[in-house]
Parts: C-alpha cells; sequence; structure tokens
C-alpha cells in the first residue's frame, strides 16, 4: 500500500481530502503545519481523523514561516512593492516542509488540500472558482511531482455537499505586516499628483497601486499610481493613468523551456482570480506585452503565464 503524508489544517477541504485518499487505497499519515500560531486541531476534526484511522502529529514551521514569509513579505512592502505572500508560503514553508517531514518518515507522497490539478508535470487550472494554480505556480516541479492534490475533480459546494462535516473552512493564512514596521517608517509623508502634493498619507507601506481608499484630492476620484519609499511619496492620478500593458518579470519559475514562448501568443493573469489576458512574452529581456491595456499592474504580485488550462510558469512583475 502506497503511503501518502497530507498537510492538514482541521477545514472541510483538507478532512474531505484525508478521506478521498483513504478511498484510493492509500495509508495515511497526516501533519498540521504551526506557521503563524500553534492552534490544535479541533475535536472534530481529531475524531474524523481517528474513525478513518489516520495517525496525525504537528510539526513546527514557524521559523521557516516568519523568514520565508513575514520577513521576506515586510522587506518588499518596504521596498514600495505589494507582495502575494500564499504563493510564496505555498513555494518556501507548506508544500517544502510537507515534503521534508516526508523524507524524514520515509514516504514517497504528499498531499494537500488545494483546488488544483497537477499531471504530466504541469500545474493545470481547476474548474471551480476556487482554482489555486495563482498561488502554487512558483512552486518547484521537483516538490509537485510528489504532490497528490485529491480535489482535482471536485469544486467546494461540491464538497460540501458530499461531506458531512461542520467545521469552518480554513483559510489563507494571513499576518499583520504593518505591526512590524518600526517608528522610522510609520512616519507621515506627502501626496503628489503632477509634481504637485495634494495630500498627506500615514506610511506608504498603506498603499498599493490601483487603490482608491484614502486618497481624497478635489472632487475627482484619484488612484495611487506609484510608490516611492527611498522618499516615502506616494503619487496619485486618475483612473485613466492605471492602465498600461508592458512590464517585466523576475524570479521565474518554468514548466516549459524558455523558447517555447518564441513567437507564440499565450494568457496572462495578473492577479489571482482575474481575467486571462493574450500576450507574448520576450524572454532575452523578460518583458511582457499584453494585447491590451490592463489596471494597475502591481508591482511585487505574481503574473502566471497559462495556455489554455495548462500553467507554463510564473514570475514577479517588476
Amino acid at each position: 500500500m502506497n503511503k501518502c503524508l497530507l498537510g492538514i489544517s482541521g477545514g472541510i477541504d483538507s478532512l474531505f481530502a484525508a478521506k478521498l485518499l483513504k478511498e484510493r487505497g492509500f495509508e495515511v499519515v497526516a501533519v498540521c503545519l504551526h506557521l503563524a500560531s500553534k492552534k490544535k486541531l479541533s475535536d472534530y476534526a481529531v475524531d474524523f481523523l481517528k474513525k478513518n484511522k489516520i495517525d496525525f502529529f504537528y510539526e513546527d514551521c514557524s521559523n521557516e514561516f516568519h523568514n520565508k514569509v513575514v520577513d521576506f513579505s515586510i522587506k518588499q512592502y518596504l521596498e514600495g512593492l505589494t507582495p502575494n505572500p500564499c504563493a510564496y508560503c505555498n513555494r518556501d514553508v507548506k508544500l517544502k516542509c510537507l515534503a521534508s517531514c516526508a523524507d524524514r518518515l520515509n514516504i514517497r507522497y504528499i498531499a494537500t488540500g488545494h483546488y488544483a490539478v497537477y499531471k504530466n508535470g504541469f500545474l493545470y487550472k481547476h474548474k471551480s472558482r476556487k482554482d489555486q494554480s495563482y498561488f502554487l505556480s512558483l512552486t518547484d516541479k521537483k516538490i509537485l511531482d510528489r504532490a497528490i492534490f485529491p480535489l482535482e475533480n471536485y469544486s467546494k459546494d461540491e464538497v460540501k455537499n458530499i461531506i458531512n462535516i461542520k467545521e469552518k473552512e480554513s483559510s489563507d493564512l494571513c499576518f499583520d505586516y504593518r505591526a512590524s514596521f518600526d517608528s522610522n517608517v510609520k512616519k507621515p509623508g506627502s501626496i503628489v499628483k503632477d509634481g504637485k502634493v495634494v495630500g498627506e498619507h500615514k506610511g506608504f507601506y498603506n498603499y498599493t497601486i490601483g487603490q482608491r481608499k484614502g486618497i481624497k484630492v478635489g472632487n475627482v476620484p484619484h488612484y495611487v499610481t506609484h510608490i516611492d519609499p527611498k522618499n516615502n511619496v506616494v503619487f496619485v492620478g486618475e483612473e485613466r493613468d492605471l492602465y498600461s500593458n508592458v512590464f517585466s518579470v523576475e524570479i521565474l519559475n518554468l514548466f516549459v523551456d524558455e523558447s517555447f514562448f518564441d513567437d507564440r501568443v499565450v494568457n496572462c493573469v495578473l492577479r489571482y482570480n482575474a481575467a486571462p489576458k493574450k500576450c507574448v512574452f520576450e524572454r532575452t529581456k523578460k518583458k511582457v506585452t499584453l494585447f491590451e491595456e490592463e489596471r494597475a499592474v502591481t508591482k511585487g504580485q505574481i503574473a502566471v503565464f497559462y495556455l489554455d488550462d495548462k500553467v507554463l510558469g510564473a514570475g514577479r512583475i517588476v
């Protein structure tokens, strides 16, 4: 019987994944990764695992989470970028820690409750609105080759209807990055439009490209167009100033050879659940040109390339 180590949070997705793995004949061991807190599994989740004869344990990954996700994200904000912590958490903490635990237990396969599809060396978009291929797109192929996503054929609604679990669904882990900034960063600065100071902000890290909330300039809506952390300035403009169709990417994680993109039109998704946009990717310049302008292309976010539903790779927008 094949063994599989399942990352479990106690929410309905990972519990249902455990049930499906058992039905597929796997000998399942579950691990609850402690990331931002050391919260224990609920009594309901523990009883569920025991009834399905699944052993479980806890693994402290809080140092990895703090170093690879919290510190990294704070550094990005201080550089005027808007990071995507979930993508880096999957890549550098969740799946990597899961694989490390599996190695220690001499278990080949790992599994999670992600709504994703991985087959023949490629990630694919999930059929449901909960598709998480975007957040997994930076993950190393060597780890994905070991991964099983039992929910690949199920939508969230189907999961809720099939399994009678009364636990609330688990949510993506988050943290308050603002609390980590020192007093030197938490200071007011200028809001500038067309070279003129038009207001004051209470900390540039509170803003992201395209943001309207907190911007009060005259009677016309204004939006953040650029952030200059070095000079503590937030630049604003009107909505038309947000649109662009060219940007660069770095830290590429590709599932195909770079030459695949030569003379080929692909789709690009610039934020979670956003509509795909047709584009070309010039690999020598790491330059992406969209066929149509996109609103608020944001530095620090993840751009994911697709061919139909297949993930070709991803990179960070710069």
